[in-house]
């Protein structure tokens, strides 16, 4: 992992094989990587930073100090604090590394975990099932992603990415910490406007993460989500995702949408899975992009 300072023993026999990758999107630092066979290591992730990490594959046993670890648990490692761990079989792991503040601001209106002094503690958070196995696929697919170069091009695209990746980390948070004290001083219907009206005054096609509209309009997941459900019959992810299909359909039906690379305006509008973006744009629209752009061309 980029930063640390580990001291590795390998405890089984066979040469030590695996994949490292590392990426700096802004001031979040990742670290992607699978490895085997068994070992031990100690020491420090990172001298200065917050490092949260999952692993996200293993068919053997993990343990970080005295807890034991599966496939979508977080761990949280502050900086300075010296680690230890021994992974047996084949491990495949996603660490992300920033500041104390950084997590609080990706955290807001979140409770505790909203407080840079949160941060600065050893945690194991374990999600349920359902929401373990989602993350574990957004991360890999996210990393996938990186590894296969597309990376979007413009910053407030790019910006999103860094959300996307925290945001899986910090939901697997909130579904252990989860509480019934649940903020309800807005009318739902009041809070979706809010939600439109922010994205509307943003006056930009690049996406934007639940993460960003919770720290703009200061409330927590939790009640974002209700007011979303109360009002249109659907969370704000899913409303999220078609507000983005509307934007690529509308650059494709613009004056000059022969110019535009489906695949590109598809990648800045957060659609990292090309092959789920059409999908979801066929069921959609009842049409694939490319027909969107011929017709526009034709003149319909």
């Amino acid at each position: 992992m980029q930063g640390a300072d580990l001291r590795i023993v390998q405890l089984a026999p066979g040469p030590f094989e695996g994949q490292l990758t590392h990426a700096q999107i802004g001031t979040l630092g990742l670290s992607a990587g699978d490895f085997e066979p068994d070992i031990r290591a100690r020491g420090v992730m990172n001298p200065n930073l917050v490092t949260i990490g999952m692993m996200v594959g293993s068919n053997g046993e993990v343990k970080q100090w005295d807890y034991d670890i599966v496939p979508g648990d977080v761990v949280v490692f502050p900086g300075g604090v010296e680690q230890e761990g021994r992974f047996t079989g084949r491990s495949r792991y996603v660490t992300l590394t920033l500041s104390e503040e950084d997590l609080a601001l990706h955290s807001a209106g979140e409770g505790a975990i909203s407080e840079p002094d949160f941060w600065t503690r050893i945690y194991r958070f374990r999600a349920s099932p359902l929401v373990r196995e989602f993350i574990r696929w957004e991360i890999a697919n996210k990393v996938a992603q990186l590894r296969r170069g597309l990376v979007p091009e413009t910053p407030a695209a790019i910006a999103y990415l860094r959300r996307s990746l925290v945001e899986a980390f910090i939901v697997s948070v909130l579904d252990q910490q989860a509480t019934e004290n649940e903020d309800r001083q807005r009318s739902g219907s009041r809070l979706v406007r809010a939600v439109e009206d922010y994205i509307e005054g943003l006056d930009r096609l690049d996406p934007i993460h639940i993460s960003e509209l919770c720290l703009a309009l200061n409330v927590s997941r939790r009640t974002l989500h209700r007011a979303f459900r109360e009002t249109l019959g659907l969370g704000p992810v899913e409303y999220l995702r078609l507000a983005r299909l509307a934007q690529v359909r509308r650059r494709l039906t613009s004056a000059r949408s022969g110019t535009v690379n489906v695949s590109q305006a598809a990648l800045e509008a957060g659609f990292s899975d090309l092959g789920r973006f059409a999908a979801y744009y066929r069921r959609l629209y009842g049409e694939v992009p490319s027909q969107t752009q011929k017709f526009q061309r034709w003149g319909g």
